[in-house]
């Protein structure tokens, strides 16, 4: 028995993080453990058990009123924002610190026992993030309060720069481990973008308000029930939008979607006479994950391609996956040396990340590692105007390009515009005449 717990031990997802990464989720814990214990050994009594009771309620009967359209806007990224947080807010500010932890602990247990199988520590470092909060939250309130007197304006704002306080706290501890969880991640994928915002400044505004109702009565909480679930509907309509034009296991744009993209730059670039450049990246011998580790480690692994890819090229470049493990971007304003630069730094970026350490966080598997899961991408480069006019033409000579750069030997970089009939075998250049390239 003892030798099995041992064995269990040594397979947990934490010991595949980085040093810093394991640091920080470490002292993340430590902390929200040792500020738990704290503030209930200051709790001078339990007066209060009925507002944690009808907030924890509440938000419970919201959580699983809301569980459908939850499932629908949850990403599979590592970042994702709900309501919940909203009544966490709204402990803080009207409970002893101990209390307002307790309705945070509830909730995220509760959540823990619907959301079936999940990365342990990621669940444990999730809810000592929401325990600081909530103590970031109650500490700002009280000050707050302090400074501004007790009037009805000087209440506002104090719940405004609580909440805040828990926005910013939740936002750097979770950006930070996000970042050195997964190597690559971008801004969007640490803090989130302006959809992620929007539902953080509505969790915001309704703890404020929650917690103004359950100052008059406990029982108001439940009133925020409905108010709740129309939120949460209407925060999914802007996400039914992005998901018409995003693919789903990448989270990058659709081909169609990128295609249209790249036609108004393409347009503007004529307008503008500025060159511009497409590249095709492939990733080689990806069918080999497949049949060796399985298609669950492929499709995290393609995630985790797409991840760096992203975060390796400006924010005015688009990127999208043109089908199966391959993936297109546009670059406005390269000429053949800006792109030659840009494809040979996302070349090494692949080979040079920790592909299986990410892999790994994901499914909880670390018997992965760097020998078994080490990829490479082929990359072909044409250029606006001298390979093309138009997108087709810049793609087809793109994607000669990317075949030559695997003939010679793959994990390279070629020009289009280098490109002669011999560089590329007879057999390449039939396959790319009779087989259209989105079903290749």
């Amino acid at each position: 028995m003892v030798a099995q717990s041992r064995r269990a031990l040594r397979k947990w997802a934490l010991w595949t993080l980085t040093v810093p990464a394991f640091c920080v989720v470490v002292l993340v814990d430590l902390g929200a453990l040792g500020y738990g214990a704290k503030a209930f050994a200051d709790l001078p009594s339990w007066r209060g058990l009925d507002i944690v009771f009808t907030l924890t309620v509440s938000a419970l009967i919201s959580v699983e009123g809301a569980r459908r359209v939850e499932s629908r806007r949850r990403r599979g990224g590592a970042l994702h924002k709900d309501l919940a947080s909203a009544w966490m807010i709204a402990a803080a500010f009207v409970l002893h610190p101990a209390l307002a932890i307790l309705v945070a602990v509830l909730l995220r247990i509760w959540w823990r026992i619907r959301a079936g199988k999940c990365i342990p520590y990621r669940w444990a470092f999730s809810t000592a993030v929401h325990v600081l909060a909530v103590g970031a939250a109650h500490a700002v309130f009280v000050n707050a309060r302090a400074l501004t007197g007790d009037n009805s304006l000087g209440l506002v704002a104090s719940m405004v720069a609580g909440a805040a306080a828990y926005v910013v706290t939740d936002m750097l501890l979770c950006g930070l481990a996000i970042s050195l969880i997964v190597p690559g991640s971008n801004r969007r994928d640490t803090v989130g973008d302006k959809d992620d915002w929007c539902v953080d400044a509505t969790a915001a505004t309704l703890g404020c308000l929650l917690a103004a109702a359950t100052m008059v009565s406990p029982w108001f909480a439940f009133i925020a029930i409905p108010i709740t679930l129309t939120a949460q509907r209407a925060l999914l309509l802007g996400q039914l939008e992005t998901e018409a034009q995003t693919d789903p296991k990448t989270n990058l744009g659709r081909v169609d979607w990128w295609r249209r993209r790249t036609e108004e730059m393409l347009r503007s670039a004529r307008t503008q006479r500025e060159p511009m450049a497409v590249l095709l990246i492939d990733i080689d011998h990806f069918k080999q994950v497949n049949d060796q580790l399985g298609h669950l480690v492929g499709d995290e692994a393609l995630r985790a391609v797409a991840t760096i890819l992203r975060s390796a090229i400006r924010t005015k470049d688009v990127i999208g996956r043109f089908g199966g493990e391959e993936f297109v971007i546009a670059l406005p304003d390269a000429d053949v040396a800006d792109a030659t630069v840009t494809a040979d730094r996302l070349r090494t970026a692949v080979a040079g990340s920790p592909l299986a350490a990410m892999c790994a966080g994901v499914l909880d598997d670390p018997d992965l590692d760097p020998d078994t899961l080490h990829l490479t991408v082929s990359v072909g480069v044409a250029v606006y105007p001298a390979d093309g006019v138009t997108v087709d033409d810049l793609l087809q000579r793109a994607d000669k390009a990317m075949y030559a750069a695997k003939a010679a030997g793959r994990d390279r970089v070629r020009l289009a515009g280098d490109l002669v009939s011999s560089d590329l075998p007879r057999s390449l250049s039939v396959n790319l005449q009779s087989t259209p390239l989105q079903h290749r």
